[in-house]
Formats: structure tokens, sequence, C-alpha cells
């Protein structure tokens, strides 16, 4: 049994793949299977001998490898179950986390889509409220004149917009939920990383030899 830390696991699993790949590559070149006349050896091996042993060996080092990575990924793959880490306010395992990197992205695609709608309706809300004051002051001076006494403009415009006038509803106070979300996302994205390397770097685990 080898203790290590999930940093180094996580280097050895690269290195893995590269070994494993260099020896899947070393399989071709008649090491597993070759046509040869009879009673004659396969090219580059100085008996048949040779050739089947080397067969056994070449497959045995593959499988060796891809079961050490297995084993290596399995104690990974338990322990990023187990270990908790806290990423922006919030407590979860590291898989979680691992996770949430990738379905951060949801999180963003609705935040713009949010964001958008938010500041599409606003300037339509100002628009649609300069149209009702040019009405109300084009009504203004039909009705009471360039002398107006201000108390009887501002009676005339109350009366005006209750009628005619536009408002913006907004149930849920969307500036305010786009701020907390947007807080969240940039809070993780930009400590997630962090977060997990030095988690990487402290958890120990166990790897079968």
């Amino acid at each position: 049994m080898t203790t290590m830390t999930v940093t180094d696991a996580l280097a050895e699993l690269t290195l893995l793949a590269k070994r494993i790949d260099s020896a899947r590559a070393a399989l071709d070149n008649n090491t597993l299977i070759a046509v040869v006349e009879v009673g004659k050896v396969p090219t580059g091996f100085k008996s048949r001998d040779e050739h089947s042993q080397q067969a056994r060996a070449a497959l045995q080092r593959v499988d060796a490898l891809i079961t050490r990575r297995r084993v290596i990924k399995r104690a990974i793959v338990l322990s990023n179950a187990a270990t908790m880490v806290s990423v922006a306010g919030q407590e979860m395992t590291v898989a979680e986390a691992i996770e949430m990197k990738s379905f951060i992205a949801y999180s963003e695609s609705v935040l713009n889509t949010m964001t958008s709608v938010y500041n599409r309706t606003r300037n339509e809300y100002k628009i649609a409220q300069a149209r009702v004051k040019e009405r109300l002051d084009k009504l203004a001076m039909e009705v009471l004149g360039k002398n107006a006494a201000s108390e009887k403009y501002q009676s005339l415009a109350d009366s005006f917009l209750a009628r005619e006038g536009v408002e913006l509803l907004d149930p849920i106070n969307l500036a305010e939920d786009i701020e907390r979300r947007q807080a969240f996302v940039e809070e993780f994205k930009s400590t997630c990383d962090r977060v997990l390397s030095i988690s990487n770097a402290r958890t120990m685990i166990e790897v079968t030899d």
C-alpha cells in the first residue's frame, strides 16, 4: 500500500496515460501475432519462444499500467466524494466542486439572459416614460398654458399619470437577484481552482501497490 497526496496521484495519472499509449503502440509490428513461413522466425526476433515471451510481456505491461491507473483513479474518486471544501461560501465535496466547474456555465448562461432582459426592459421603460412625459407636457400646454402654477401642473400630472402612465413590474427584484448571482459566479470561478489545489495537496490517499 502506497500513501500519496491527491496532487501526486493526479500527476501519476497523467504519466500513466502517456505510458499506456506508448505500451499500446508497442503491441504493433509483429509483437502479438505475425505471418511467417513454415518453420521460420518472425522478423525482429531470435526465436519463436522469444516472440511468444515478448507477446505475453507486452500485453502484461499494458494491462499492468491500465490496472495501476484504475486503482489510482478509484482512490481519487472515493477521496473526492468524501473530502469537503468551502467554495464561494458553500460547503461541498471536492467531487461536487469539480462538477460545479462544468455546471457553472449554465448559471452564467441564465445570468446573461437575466441581465439582457433587465437592461432591455429598463431601456423600454425609460423610452415609454419619455413618451408619456411628452404627451403630458403637450396636454399641460393645451390646458394650462405657459404660465400655469406648479400646483396646477402637478395636479394635472398626477391625474394624467394615474390614467396613462407606465410602470415597471419587477416582482422578484431582478437587479438584486442578478447582483447576488453575479457575485457567486465570480467568486466561485476565482476561488474554485485554488481551493481544489490546496485540498489536493493536503489530502492523502492510499493506493494498492
